[in-house]
């Protein structure tokens, strides 16, 4: 937006950061701003500023927090100081750069040039929200920003298909699942797996008096590296993020994008929610429930076999929760890896809406595209719907039907763009 608009970014008098909030993390944004503003202390200074400090950290919500603290600064003419702060952190040098975080409130009078604040929001999952304000000054003409213009064309209407892949239970890749769909042979559909045994529990054969049957898949297996993802993250995330990320890499192999097609495009991915994200939960509440079974049993074990047997409980359902397991158990995840990894320059977010979440994607990467925000659209969608506790779900809400487990990729452009760009 800086260059954009031509305006350098020192003229900005304040900068509301909503960041995670780590040393490290801290220390290499502020080295990127000190980038941004090359070093030019001349200008004056900006003023930093962080809104978690009071409300927390929002993730999605945390853009609307700082914007709102952003507005009212500019309302009063005053600019706020940033609570709990007391000196920086010791990789930051704040006294060589023209950068400072106020311990007290000060003026932010009018003058001739607009005042201006940019707004940073981001979190865990690929969750970034930037944007930049300018107070509105009757008098004064501020360089417009141009927006591409509309899809007026009647082709910009009509969307091609320049590459597709998908997989569906034990059928990988699009040969082997038009093969599957167009024999004549029926679906061969099977029992659940990897469900602990619970089939042959006799609560299993009291609670579930109908076959339970789908595609499922078997598993999912990444080669180390492939993606370059690291080995003790890539054992910890959720299968459906790297199902997803294969689907979309042999789409985009197809596909051909060259690198400045990929800087113009954006990633749309379908999905719900996995069930497995939700065994945190179960294991945090597991102390509680073993105090509790021990009392019912009248159980006369010492606090040390009950934390045994806590732990052995907890340690049967997920392991402890760490970094990178937080990371592959989030949804939003699941299009940033893609685009980390395809370079892809454009949005790149994630649609969660029950069974419409694909056509959700497809729907907004189709919009974006009509609109000329982006040249090309990597639309995914990927489920794993075959979660033990998912499929007891169905079947006492009375819905029997099959499964099945998968996911699948689309690339699409204009149709005028694909016969320009001589796509299949």
């Amino acid at each position: 937006a800086y260059t954009q608009a031509g305006w350098h970014p020192h003229e900005v008098d304040h900068i509301e950061c909503h960041a995670t909030g780590t040393p490290v993390g801290d220390a290499v944004e502020f080295n990127s701003l000190c980038q941004l503003w090359d070093g030019n202390a001349s200008a004056g200074t900006c003023v930093l500023g962080g809104v978690k400090s009071n409300i927390g950290h929002l993730l999605t919500a945390a853009g609307a927090a700082a914007t709102i603290k952003t507005l009212l600064a500019l309302k009063e003419g005053i600019l706020p100081p940033t609570a709990g702060f007391t000196a920086p952190a010791a990789a930051i040098a704040m006294d060589t750069s023209p950068f400072t975080v106020l311990r007290q409130a000060q003026p932010w009078p009018q003058s001739q040039r607009p005042r201006r604040a940019a707004v940073s929001a981001f979190g865990f999952g690929g969750i970034n929200a930037h944007v930049l304000l300018e107070e509105y000054q009757p008098a004064t003409t501020s360089v417009p920003i141009t927006a591409p213009p509309p899809a007026t064309s009647e082709c910009d209407d009509k969307i091609a298909i320049i590459a597709m892949d998908a997989t569906l239970g034990d059928c990988t890749g699009l040969d082997n699942l038009r093969r599957h769909i167009f024999s004549s042979a029926a679906a061969t559909f099977t029992a659940p797996q990897h469900w602990y045994g619970a089939t042959a529990s006799a609560w299993y054969q009291e609670e579930v008096t109908t076959k339970v049957r789908g595609l499922y898949l078997d598993r999912t297996s990444v080669t180390a590296g492939q993606f370059r993802i690291p080995p003790t993250e890539l054992k910890e995330m959720l299968p459906r993020q790297a199902l997803m990320l294969q689907c979309a890499a042999a789409a985009l192999q197809q596909a051909n994008l060259s690198d400045e097609q990929r800087r113009n495009a954006g990633v749309f991915v379908g999905t719900g929610l996995d069930l497995n994200a939700t065994s945190f939960s179960l294991r945090w509440g597991m102390a509680a429930k073993v105090r509790q079974w021990a009392q019912q049993q009248h159980s006369d074990i010492d606090a040390q076999q009950l934390e045994q047997w806590q732990n052995s409980l907890q340690d049967s359902i997920t392991p402890p929760l760490t970094a990178n397991r937080t990371m592959g158990a989030l949804g939003s995840v699941v299009a940033s890896r893609i685009a980390r990894e395809f370079k892809i320059g454009g949005p790149s977010f994630t649609i969660a809406s029950e069974e419409n979440s694909a056509v959700s994607a497809m729907h907004s990467a189709i919009s974006a595209l009509t609109r000329g925000e982006i040249s090309c659209a990597i639309v995914g969608a990927v489920d794993m719907p075959g979660d033990i506790r998912a499929q007891l779900s169905n079947v006492k809400l009375g819905r029997t039907t099959a499964v099945a487990e998968g996911a699948g990729a689309v690339v699409l452009k204009t149709l005028r763009q694909a016969q320009q760009d001589n796509d299949t």
